[in-house]
């Protein structure tokens, strides 16, 4: 959390002539804090497109939000402005609003204010006008760069201001420094954690950067790490009020080129990936995943997130009984990470086996279940079972459709993806599958077999479609008109080409379609196996790091 924003709207409260010593503070015990109570799902929010994109699409799976609103400025004034938009949004869903307040002055700048009695009144006078005025549920202090040995001053400034919200209900929260031991010089020195407690409601503990952009490249969050800090945190203000701090961004290293890493998102690495033909790798000790790739000539190394490794700390949260996660910050992710989010695990977990029924099938090969709760069962007996979808790789679950960025309930196949349609209840396309093909396909447009072929008259043996620009021929046409067609393919998206199967590793003739992969197989040739279908439920599994069977 080190942006700094500009702000040139200030706040300013009466002084008042006298300061409480921390000394002095009694907790209150007739007016009780609205202190959280079940796992707290916590997100930053900043103030640009891709964070408000997110708020809109993912606040319903968090119940705490914390915009960054507030800054404080090296006069001890506090600047910036509610985004009135944002507030009401989380207000409505019943999500708590808990803006977060930076400080702009660092080390001896900001030494001046916490080492001034009328200063640090004044800041807290303001933030608590800040709290009543626009109705927050309480505050998220993120006082960076702090000289260690000012640390009796944050502990006394957190201690004054947990007496004047306290009383008021109002929560007290911190964003502290990740330490595996109680350091007392250097970048933590400053946060005293035992002392803090007292005064916190939660403490959001910024588990990120082990690796950062200054230094060599390595994981950003690795799990050992995490959970040593943990362990301490959890130690010194109780598993309860401990937040686990999770990056939903990465860094980028030029190794070729030395110097500093870039900051990116999911999206932006997996870009940088697919269009320059790189890798992606998982270390299993660290459990995060990292990728390399050339980029006009240099070598890049980037470490950064996925689902699986967001649900290796998921995992341990619970283990550890924490009081919940904070992701910095909302709008760098994937939609991929929220069913993981959601559930608190990869949605291709296995569940626990049970004895089947002719409504609910269990298949012991994938550890998965199929219904007929949206009619998923009914679709895949009724259109080819195994050899047209493939065995479950998830139960149903809700998922954000890129296609049109609509939410509906979905269930993943070897060869598929199921999405349940209410919109077409009781018509043939209540049951859509999912595009598969033209999501595995999106960074290979400009590869000759994907460019549109010229226009021709089609006959029963080759057929053109100028909704796609694509042919369809000979055994691949047969295949596709005999086996389901349009509905359960879609149009072709490319013309017939050699492929390497990454199931296998040998070379096919295929062909893609807007739901799928044709495969042509000639030692199969003369039986039902000739023509198969791509395994691209596994592939798109693979790709998002759900699959790691």
């Amino acid at each position: 959390m080190s942006l700094r924003i500009k702000v040139c709207f200030f706040v300013v409260m009466l002084l008042a002539t006298t300061v409480l010593n921390i000394a002095e503070y009694s907790h209150p015990q007739t007016v009780q804090a609205a202190a959280p109570t079940s796992l707290i799902k916590w997100g930053y929010y900043v103030q640009q497109s891709n964070s408000l994109d997110s708020v809109r699409q993912n606040l319903s799976s968090l119940n705490v939000l914390a915009p960054y609103y507030y800054n404080l400025d090296a006069n001890g004034n506090v600047g910036g402005s509610d985004q009135a938009q944002v507030t009401r949004l989380a207000k409505s869903l019943g999500v708590k609003v808990i803006p977060m307040i930076k400080n702009s002055p660092g080390y001896d700048d900001f030494h001046k204010l916490l080492a001034d009695p009328n200063q640090v009144k004044h800041i807290i006078d303001q933030i608590d006008n800040l709290i009543t005025y626009n109705g927050y549920d309480g505050i998220n202090i993120d006082w960076e760069e702090v000289n260690a040995s000012d640390r009796p001053l944050l502990t006394s400034f957190m201690g004054q201001l947990y007496a004047k919200l306290h009383p008021k209900g109002k929560l007290v929260t911190q964003a502290v420094v990740a330490k595996a031991h109680d350091a007392t010089s250097g970048w933590g020195g400053s946060y005293d954690y035992a002392a803090l407690s007292s005064y916190l409601d939660m403490a959001v503990v910024m588990t990120y950067d082990y690796s950062y952009a200054g230094g060599h490249d390595g994981p950003v969050a690795p799990i050992s790490w995490v959970q040593s800090v943990m362990a301490y945190a959890t130690s010194q203000f109780g598993p309860g009020k401990v937040l686990m701090g999770m990056p939903f961004y990465g860094y980028d290293w030029n190794l070729s080129q030395g110097g500093n890493a870039h900051g990116d998102t999911y999206q932006g690495i997996l870009d940088n990936v697919k269009q320059n033909n790189g890798t992606i790798g998982y270390d299993d000790n660290f459990q995060e995943p990292f990728a390399d790739y050339t980029q006009n000539n240099d070598h890049h190394r980037a470490w950064f997130e996925n689902p699986r490794s967001i649900a290796a700390k998921l995992d341990m949260m619970k283990r550890n009984n924490l009081g919940g996660y904070a992701v910095w910050r909302l709008g760098q992710e994937s939609v991929d990470f929220w069913p993981v989010m959601r559930l608190m695990n990869l949605p291709t977990a296995s569940i626990k086996a049970f004895v089947g029924t002719p409504n609910n099938m269990f298949f012991k090969e994938t550890g998965h279940s199929l219904g007929n709760t949206y009619h998923f069962l009914g679709y895949w007996q009724n259109h080819g079972s195994l050899a047209q979808f493939g065995l479950p790789w998830t139960e149903e679950f809700e998922e954000l459709n890129p296609a049109d960025g609509k939410v509906y309930t979905v269930q993943y196949f070897e060869r598929a993806r199921f999405e349940y349609h209410p919109e077409f209840v009781g018509t043939n396309n209540e049951i859509q599958l999912g595009l598969l093909g033209v999501q595995q396909t999106k960074y290979r447009q400009n590869e000759n077999p994907f460019k549109p072929t010229g226009a021709f008259a089609s006959t029963k043996i080759s057929y053109y479609f100028p909704q796609t620009q694509h042919s369809l021929s000979f055994g691949f046409l047969n295949y596709w008109l005999q086996h389901g067609g349009l509905a359960l393919y879609g149009y072709p998206i490319s013309e017939e080409f050699q492929e390497v199967n990454p199931e296998d590793g040998k070379s096919y003739t295929v062909q893609y379609f807007e739901r799928n992969r044709f495969e042509y197989h000639p030692e199969l040739a003369g039986s039902k196996y000739e023509t198969e279908l791509g395994l691209l439920g596994n592939q798109t599994l693979r790709d998002r790091g759900w699959l790691i069977r």
